[in-house]
């Protein structure tokens, strides 16, 4: 999952007495049944070569979510969906439109009323997106596409990109060798993952119907040549219930297109990057003026394919309390292979379908009150469509459910906290103070890192936690941070950190048995 963080406040919480609440952890059966070899040979089952990636609408997928099923009905788990003839399931399937298309794909750039006519993987590739089909959309050139006033810095300032193509150049200034935003800020936008940051963070947040990347002089290592479309013939489209928040409205296509791009959008004009030695010289973003772009896709076959949930449930032992759900998730896709190669996917997010599979297991050895439901989710890398179909389903009424913890990235530490090997817990900034208190109550010990408490209201991207949140429940997910291997091939079983994952399992387990026995949930606010 891409995602990036705000950082809020830091509790270290490696330092913590044992007490009373140490010895009853070590007492607990369901505490020590947690294990790294558990984890372990989940994780080398659901991230090997041979899943390829998991990608929601493929057979690999249906695998891995058998798997999971297996072991619910292994730990003791009850099915909760019914199926026709009245028989319950562990499987909750979401509904896919699957499309073949023409494999020719043209862009019809019309300039000042001259058309240059452009192909698919010779002028330009497709780096994210399935919105390919668009209709004479003007062209706005947004320069390096980064909104930092705070620097003085923004490109976006007095540009209206509401139903327009942004055009965008890849990198961050640079002047005489030195970069002119703060080193953090650089960075951000900065190499192959930088066109996320400024697509999905800033782009389409501002209306883009589509935005195409160009890397002038090479500097992002984005080398045209060296990308792999991501465009395939056969497409799947959700066809149930859409979210209501930003992550279900369609999401601008991402596309990278050779620097001579530049010359037919551009001709003649002053700020055209391409072969510039100083780019900042005639440095202007702008609307282009009489530029537009038209691409359209033949549709072959259409059908129907579902992909499903993964339920299971350990019903509570209060009579009264029983109605009442703490949803246990982590979502169990992944990413389509890059280069030819395999997108893994270990620590996003086999580690945290197999925390969920292991806390399952712990909980069933010692029950709750309330009743545990237990879910791997579908499609969160499509825009949180499993959460998302779970929660308007009405399998379980939404008012019945307490809280949500949610497993994504338990395995591995960012780039940032190498040193420290600190984990986040990240939430909406309205529960993270009570959360903080209510988590390090509970954490004693039982982590030998630091947990970072962190507020995702401004990320780009999201987890499957914020599904919950929109829906008035409260909700967190622990997350490793951002690590180079993110959403490529190398995120591979080897490179867990096993004995870390353990623990956050350990510490997912005592929330979770806290939520399940309180008398009363908190509102966390």
């Amino acid at each position: 999952m891409n995602r990036t963080v705000i950082f809020i406040t830091l509790l270290s919480v490696s330092f913590f007495s044992a007490g009373p609440l140490r010895a009853q952890q070590q007492s607990d059966p369901g505490y020590n049944s947690i294990t790294e070899a558990g984890l372990r040979s989940h994780i080398y089952f659901l991230a090997s070569d041979y899943m390829n990636g998991r990608v929601s609408t493929t057979p690999e997928y249906a695998i891995a979510a058998q798997y999971v099923a297996s072991q619910f009905a292994a730990a003791g788990l009850k099915p909760l969906v019914m199926k026709e003839g009245g028989k319950p399931g562990y499987m909750q399937g979401l509904p896919f439109a699957r499309t073949l298309y023409n494999d020719q794909m043209f862009w019809t750039v019309t300039c000042k009323g001259l058309e240059t006519k452009l192909v698919h993987n010779t002028e330009f590739k497709i780096l994210t997106g399935n919105k390919f089909n668009y209709d004479h959309l003007p062209l706005v050139y947004v320069g390096y596409g980064i909104e930092e006033p705070a620097h003085d810095w923004n490109d976006l300032k007095d540009l209206d990109l509401t139903g327009k193509i942004a055009v965008c150049l890849t990198g961050a200034p640079v002047k005489d060798g030195k970069p002119l935003l703060p080193k953090a800020i650089h960075e951000k936008y900065s190499g192959k993952r930088g066109y996320f940051f400024k697509a999905f963070g800033g782009l389409s947040g501002k209306g883009a119907a589509a935005v195409i990347m160009v890397d002038p002089d090479g500097s992002s290592n984005l080398v045209f040549n060296d990308i792999n479309s991501s465009f395939t013939a056969q497409k799947t489209n959700f066809v149930g219930s859409q979210r209501t928040n930003y992550m279900s409205a369609p999401r601008s296509s991402v596309f990278l297109a050779k620097p001579a791009f530049l010359d037919v959008i551009m001709p003649g004009m002053k700020n055209n990057p391409n072969g510039q030695a100083d780019i900042l010289k005639n440095y202007k973003p702008q609307m282009l003026e009489k530029t537009f772009l038209n691409s359209q896709l033949e549709l072959l076959k259409e059908d129907t394919l579902y992909s499903n949930n993964v339920i299971g449930i350990v019903p509570g032992t209060d009579s009264l309390l029983r109605d009442e759900y703490i949803i246990v998730g982590g979502h169990l896709d992944h990413v389509s292979p890059q280069q030819g190669q395999p997108c893994n996917g270990a620590d996003d997010n086999a580690s945290g379908s197999a925390g969920v599979i292991e806390i399952a297991r712990a909980v069933a050895m010692n029950p709750c009150k309330r009743t545990m439901v237990f879910v791997t989710w579908s499609a969160e890398e499509m825009g949180l469509l499993g959460s998302s179909y779970f929660l308007k389903s009405g399998l379980i009424p939404k008012e019945k459910i307490k809280f949500n913890i949610n497993m994504d990235m338990i395995g591995r530490t960012g780039k940032e906290n190498e040193a420290t090997r600190a984990h986040y817990v990240v939430s909406n900034k309205k529960y993270v103070k009570e959360l903080t208190a209510f988590i390090n109550g509970l954490n004693n010990g039982v982590t030998d890192f630091p947990i970072l408490f962190n507020d995702d209201e401004h990320s780009p991207g999201g987890s499957d936690h914020m599904s919950f949140i929109q829906a008035g429940i409260p909700a967190f997910f622990f997350f490793s941070g951002v690590h180079d291997d993110l959403h490529n091939p190398g995120d591979d079983p080897e490179k867990i950190d096993y004995p870390k994952a353990a623990r956050i399992c350990r510490l997912g387990y005592l929330i979770a048995e806290k939520l399940g026995n309180m008398e009363v949930v908190p509102t966390f606010e």
